[in-house]
């Protein structure tokens, strides 16, 4: 017959669950850094750190020179340029796959079931927020959600001070990324759940005085805020950033999602799993504990890059209402479940310590390899060839360019890194440019009415761009000269 393991030995069991769970989301996370907007962000940061202030004025682009930015990363940037100054690409692969772990790990703290179903959730989980595991500012955001997220229960107890927690948490948060309003958006929705409980379920819902400490300390948070470069105009970048509507045109991370895209689908797979969860599990749920997923789920909806955010708040969820309803569905399954729950044959202690330190061994050693191998810069410098114009950077710097170059906008942050002494149309600084250039960006590319005056209007003489692309065309009868061409770029010089 099965027994059950003692206390020691099951507290021993769970953490070696926990400790491969955070090594096999290292090893999920480590991946090249390739992401487009990485260079913009190495480029201020580098300028940042030369200076010794942060860049708040448009320095590195003819269409916004000298405007003011609302440069809500600058701390960010100074992180990532600093790491790639100590450690190249392998200290930017160590720190995405490290704040990756680090905001799956937060929340796993927090599930309540036993460690292989929990450990199951939070691979889930890390599956649906892989597509956002890139070498950029936003990935300090996510971590410091999970943060946030960690931090609720303590508040809620009183065990922290939400005035002495919360106001600073948004100060180093707004330093480091504009996405701070995704912890106002949660504290909102666990406020207001808290509020929905204490009329229709007084006896597990928060005292008003312990609802009203929250808000509060929520008020001084945004006032906290300001405490920045930027000042008050923090504030508005939330509604700077979702204003431009072409975001959802022109970058895919800001559209719905794709479900026939095989790394979307695990966005599905979580939610089908928590209505399914939900729907047989029997125990009711707090309105504070459904608002945040809702919430994040409508979010999802609408754009992919809130994938993450979803994940992290319906992680907890999942594993608590999904446990209820398999001890529900597979009742006369129950040894089978106590076994998966951590009972199991008593093991002598000695031989099950040297089989969980090789195993955590082996799989740190595989991620530690992975961790060099995708950021060596060979395979870097190759897979950048791929993706970017390396080679028609190299051309420009042999052939110097008098007057204005039209480009890429996914091209725009690596010609920022590569080429620091030309400036670009457009990059990925949407939130500065905004809807006007963008769409006058759009206008161009695509070679729509009006085409021609645009370049006038900007004074183009060069034009970088994917072969490809209907200007590329349009180009070419219009009768500029091809100076520049490969299987990836072409350089077009006005006639």
């Amino acid at each position: 017959m099965p027994a059950t393991l003692p206390l020691n030995d099951e507290r021993s069991a769970a953490r070696w669950v926990a400790v491969v769970v955070g090594v096999l989301i290292f090893l999920m996370a480590a991946r090249t850094p390739l992401d487009s907007d990485l260079w913009w962000h190495l480029r201020v940061g580098e300028a940042t750190l030369q200076s010794g202030k942060p860049v708040l004025t448009d320095l590195f682009s003819f269409t916004r020179s000298g405007s003011p930015w609302i440069n809500h990363s600058w701390l960010g940037q100074v992180i990532l340029a600093g790491l790639y100054r100590l450690g190249g690409y392998s200290a930017l692969t160590v720190l995405v796959a490290g704040l990756a772990t680090l905001s799956l790990m937060l929340v796993y703290r927090q599930m309540s079931a036993p460690p292989l179903w929990r450990a199951f959730v939070v691979i889930l989980a890390a599956l649906v927020c892989a597509p956002l595991w890139t070498a950029r500012p936003q990935l300090f955001s996510l971590a410091l959600f999970a943060a946030l997220f960690a931090l609720l229960p303590a508040l809620r107890a009183g065990k922290i001070s939400s005035f002495l927690a919360l106001p600073p948490l948004f100060a180093v948060w707004s330093n480091l990324h504009g996405g701070y309003a995704l912890g106002f958006l949660l504290l909102g929705a666990v406020i207001s759940g808290q509020v929905i409980d204490r009329w229709f379920s007084p006896e597990r819902a928060c005292s008003w005085q312990g609802i009203a400490q929250l808000a509060a300390a929520g008020g001084l948070a945004f006032l906290a805020v300001a405490l920045n470069p930027n000042s008050i105009a923090m504030w508005k970048i939330p509604f700077q950033t979702v204003g431009v509507q072409v975001l959802q045109q022109a970058i895919p991370e800001w559209a719905s999602p794709d479900f026939h895209d095989l790394t979307q689908q695990p966005f599905l797979w979580m939610l089908a799993g928590i209505l399914l969860a939900l729907g047989i599990s029997r125990q009711r749920r707090t309105a504070e504990e459904m608002l945040p997923v809702l919430l994040f789920t409508a979010l999802a909806l609408m754009a992919r890059r809130n994938f993450a955010p979803f994940a992290l708040t319906a992680a907890p969820l999942l594993a608590s209402a999904g446990w209820e309803a398999l001890q529900s569905v597979f009742a006369p399954l129950s040894p089978a479940l106590k076994r998966f729950s951590g009972n199991s044959r008593p093991v002598r202690s000695g031989f099950r310590k040297a089989i969980n330190l090789i195993s955590v061994a082996v799989l740190g050693f595989a991620a530690f390899l992975k961790a060099g191998l995708v950021s060596h810069p060979s395979l870097v410098e190759s897979l950048i060839r791929q993706r970017y114009p390396a080679d028609a950077v190299v051309w420009i710097q042999t052939h110097p360019l008098q007057g204005n170059l039209f480009n890429e906008y996914a091209w725009g942050g690596y010609l920022l890194w590569r080429l620091p002494e030309h400036s670009v149309f457009v990059d990925g600084r949407t939130d500065l440019y905004g809807d006007d250039l963008l769409k006058e960006w759009l206008t161009l590319i695509n070679a729509e009415e009006g085409w021609q005056s645009a370049l006038e209007k900007w004074h183009i003489q060069w034009v970088l761009i994917a072969p490809d692309a209907p200007l590329a065309r349009a180009l070419k009868q219009a009768g500029w000269q091809t100076v520049y061409a490969d299987a990836i770029a072409v350089i077009y010089k006005a006639p």
